[in-house]
């Protein structure tokens, strides 16, 4: 799937927004667009808690981006899954892989400082440490961010991590282990957009839960037939036989 490669300020319009994220898929109907969205929010305020302008600034800077505009069906995907009772421990990872695509400065964090400082075994996140990332993305003339836009970015990657569990509010570093329906669920829906078997497996998104590639093939092969596909490893040459035909028979299958 493509993600968001350019760095941008849309991290500060919301970051995990777990709860409100949660409210708008439940009122939200097959292919709703990001208008009509607009307008049943501004008439039934089921973001009860914002004003009137950040209720639609959610919608159409956060919600939409994330979770409408690529994929006309992944709203009815994720309001199938949340019907089906996985748990939200499960569901925020989901939603996390969402955020983390429309928001490169928080996918690349994870990827190029995050994951570097769990192999090494570190407990805490310090702040130095992300506004040393944040800087060094501006100091490249990748973002024009000054000074003080750059203490607001190390601020919102903070907040997202605590949002979905990654990083606890005293900096700790949390254990975070993609759950087996969430590892699952990003192999079909790569598979399902085209990916092939082995662009699957090679795939970046496997970083964000800290997976490289021969401990996601263990978990592949250890889901093998009861994940819904059989798969086969020679050398470097992985080859899956999917069972279900369409994302909604994965759903409904697994869960």
């Amino acid at each position: 799937m493509m993600r968001n490669t350019k760095y941008t300020n849309a991290l500060g319009k919301g970051c995990g927004l777990v709860e409100e994220t949660l409210t708008l898929l439940s009122v939200c109907q097959a292919h709703t667009t990001r208008d009509e969205l607009v307008q049943y929010v501004r008439e039934n305020n089921p973001l009860s808690r914002c004003s009137d302008m950040r209720s639609v600034d959610i919608v159409k800077l956060v919600f939409f981006p994330r979770f409408m505009k690529q994929n006309p069906d992944l709203v009815m995907w994720l309001q199938t899954i949340r019907q089906k009772g996985l748990l939200l421990s499960q569901f925020k990872q989901i939603l996390m892989l969402y955020c983390a695509r429309e928001n490169a400065v928080m996918y690349d964090f994870i990827l190029q400082c995050l994951n570097p400082l769990r192999a090494e075994q570190a407990q805490i996140l310090e702040r130095n440490q992300i506004i040393a990332f944040i800087k060094d993305i501006a100091d490249k003339g990748l973002a024009h961010w000054g000074e003080t836009v750059q203490k607001r970015q190390a601020s919102y990657i903070k907040a997202v991590l605590m949002d979905f569990d990654i990083v606890a509010r005293n900096g700790n570093i949390l254990p975070y282990e993609i759950s087996n329906f969430d590892m699952l669920y990003l192999m079909h829906e790569l598979h399902f957009a085209g990916l092939s078997d082995m662009a699957i497996w090679n795939h970046e998104d496997w970083q964000l839960f800290g997976l490289d590639k021969y401990s996601l093939l263990q978990r592949i092969m250890d889901m093998n037939i009861k994940g819904g596909y059989i798969a086969q490893c020679s050398g470097e040459l992985l080859t899956i036989s999917w069972n279900y035909q369409t994302m909604e028979d994965f759903i409904n299958g697994t869960l």
